[in-house]
């Protein structure tokens, strides 16, 4: 279609834009009035026969929605959720650095003045100081964030903070005091009990949902014990860990309905800016190869990466002790198992409901990151300082990721592009920096004097984290059973030259409403048959291929007889002439041997003959011997 050409002689109407497209007069939202469940019909004020106007309709919408929008509006944005743990100090004085108002930290420099101008106030989420339990600040920062049967993406968890700041302990705990993970695992596995199946048969692969044949199954199945076998002991230690949640927390199972639930564990480090798999059971720690982190629209993900199922909470907490063998650690003059690298823990749960066919993943990322740490301080040499350096640009990028993406949410103009991409960590947990996910980020603090600039500038990194703001994508508040109708009803009460009887309109509305509605409930039922038919259409698949099975086996059977009929013909036909010539050789054989019997038979009587002319001979022989001495 050719686009009009604008005119500088005539000018446009005010009804039409600048590309000579109808404007419509402003539109009022009718149908939030006219919905069942709030109003009927619209009532006209009693005593006048005046008709409303378009700013009196507005008002009327503004005000019944007015609480909605509110209750839509603090659901649809919220900060990043940044909470500030304490670490128990030990020493004399350590707090005077740092007090805590509320869900404030004022922090003031050591050796200076009282005076406000001082001080630095930092606000978070939530404030834990150094006697809140580990089951509170999971109740409180985690628990309500972890909610796989919702459909929702997932979430992200940090744990930031100086070298020695308790980052591990808060993430893993110990086996009196668990830490945010097994608590998770807990709550995933207690709550999706009855649904979890027990065969990996549904993975994802490349942010895809893949099935897995058998063969694949076995092969899970397979990697899940090796590493199991790999594990020396610690299974009493899990149950007193899941005893000790358990009585904690005390989670229940969620009716789920039909859906079964698959859950895939990975876990990777990433150490000098390279990501390696924790997880990998076929090649040797030793030899160990870095690894390629890619992306497919903001969701990242990493080739080749090595993710096991775990279909009981045993499975889930051996793949977490498996892994956290295989982690880098080190000792510095500031802690003396100080974590090397930043180590990220990740339970993917994936739902398919069985009635509607639908898959969704929820990915959960528990991020141990490493500490920022002083050169000075540390005494890091050698590779100690390398390790130091990486960890300090990682942490710097994710800083500038943090920065760049509040800076783009106060502005208007042209955003500036995040830089994920300048780092591994920042790679990964792209989709929660990207406002695609919840984000929670739990600081840990070391409040003591001697830390105080270390702390200040994890402080400074928080702040920045708390004041981002996630914003989802706008939702389009309809009310129920609302009807593409009422625009052009709109249309015609505002408009100043329609000469329509409001009354007849509003009839006409109410029966093309009820007519929708007819329609509806007919596509509804026409939705349900359409259900029934495609259940018996399955029914009947069944059943053919049944069917098609056992003609086939017959069929196969018939070919297998007729095929052992054919070889034995064959055996018969070429066996045959070989009879015929056996048959003549026996022939040949008897008349020989009938032969030889009579040759022997002659032999015997030539042997008698022999015999009497040898006694004649003797006999004669005799009788000349006599003769000859009676001669002489």
């Amino acid at each position: 279609m050719k686009r009009a050409q604008p005119s500088f002689l005539n000018a446009i109407e005010s009804s039409v834009d600048r590309r000579r497209r109808p404007r419509p007069i402003s539109r009022v939202r009718l149908e939030t009035l006219l919905a069942d469940d709030r109003q009927s019909c619209v009532s006209l004020p009693q005593g006048s026969s005046r008709m409303p106007s378009t700013s009196e309709l507005e008002e009327l919408a503004e005000d019944q929605y007015e609480e909605d929008g509110a209750n839509l509006e603090s659901r649809e944005e919220e900060t990043v959720k940044v909470c500030l743990r304490l670490r128990p100090c030990t020493k004399t004085g350590g707090r005077m650095a740092f007090k805590i108002k509320d869900n404030v930290l004022i922090a003031r420099c050591p050796g200076e003045s009282q005076s406000t101008a001082s001080q630095k106030h930092y606000t978070f989420s939530n404030v834990f100081e150094e006697n809140v339990s580990q089951a509170e600040v999971y109740d409180c920062c985690i628990r309500p964030t972890i909610r796989p049967t919702l459909g929702e993406p997932g979430a992200t968890f940090l744990t930031y903070g100086t070298s020695g700041s308790g980052k591990t302990y808060t993430l893993l705990g110990n086996e009196t005091n668990p830490g945010i993970v097994p608590r998770s695992i807990e709550q995933i596995y207690e709550e999706l009990y009855d649904n979890i199946s027990t065969e990996p048969s549904l993975k994802m692969e490349c942010m895809k949902p893949i099935p897995l044949s058998d063969e694949s199954v076995l092969d899970e199945l397979r990697k899940l014990r090796l590493i199991k076998s790999r594990l020396q002991g610690g299974e009493e230690s899990r149950t007193v860990i899941s005893d000790t949640i358990q009585q904690q927390h005390q989670f229940e199972p969620l009716d789920m309905g039909d859906k079964r639930v698959f859950i895939w564990i990975s876990f990777v480090e990433i150490y000098n800016e390279n990501v390696y798999d924790l997880l990998n059971v076929e090649g040797d720690y030793g030899k160990r190869k870095a690894m390629k982190v890619l992306s497919n629209d903001g969701n990242a993900y990493i080739k080749g990466l090595s993710t096991l199922y775990a279909g009981t909470k045993e499975d889930a907490y051996a793949l977490l002790q498996y892994g956290l063998q295989s982690a880098t650690y080190g000792a510095t003059d500031v802690n003396s198992n100080s974590s090397r690298s930043h180590s990220i823990f990740t339970v993917t749960v994936i739902t398919h409901s069985m009635a509607t066919q639908r898959i969704s993943q929820s990915v959960y990322k528990f991020c141990d990151l490493a500490g920022s740490e002083r050169l000075k301080k540390t005494g890091t040499v050698g590779d100690r300082l390398k390790e130091a350096q990486k960890i300090n640009t990682s942490l710097l990028v994710l800083g500038r990721c943090l920065e760049t993406v509040h800076k783009n949410q106060k502005t208007k103009k042209l955003h500036e592009l995040v830089p994920v991409r300048d780092s591994k960590l920042t790679m990964i947990i792209q989709s929660a920096l990207l406002g695609k996910e919840p984000m929670t980020m739990i600081v840990n603090v070391y409040p003591t004097e001697e830390f105080y600039d270390e702390n200040l500038n994890v402080l400074n990194f928080s702040s920045i984290a708390k004041q981002i703001v996630i914003s989802k994508h706008p939702k389009i508040m309809k009310a129920p059973h609302s009807t593409r109708y009422s625009f052009f009803l709109s249309q015609a009460i505002s408009s100043p030259s329609a000469k329509v009887d409001t009354h007849r309109l509003l009839m006409e509305y109410e029966s093309l409403k009820l007519e929708n509605d007819r329609l509806v409930a007919e596509a509804e039922q026409k939705s349900a048959e359409i259900v029934c038919l495609q259940k018996k259409l399955a029914i009947q698949e069944f059943q053919l291929r049944n069917e098609l099975t056992d003609n086939f086996q017959q069929h196969f059977a018939k070919m297998e007889e007729s095929y052992e009929t054919r070889i034995r013909s064959a055996k018969e036909l070429v066996v045959l002439p070989y009879k015929h010539q056996l048959a003549s050789l026996e022939n040949k054989l008897k008349s020989k041997e009938q032969i030889i019997m009579e040759m022997e038979d002659e032999q015997d009587d030539y042997e008698k003959k022999l015999k009497a002319y040898e006694e004649e001979l003797s006999k004669y022989r005799l009788q000349q011997s006599r003769v000859r001495r009676l001669s002489v």
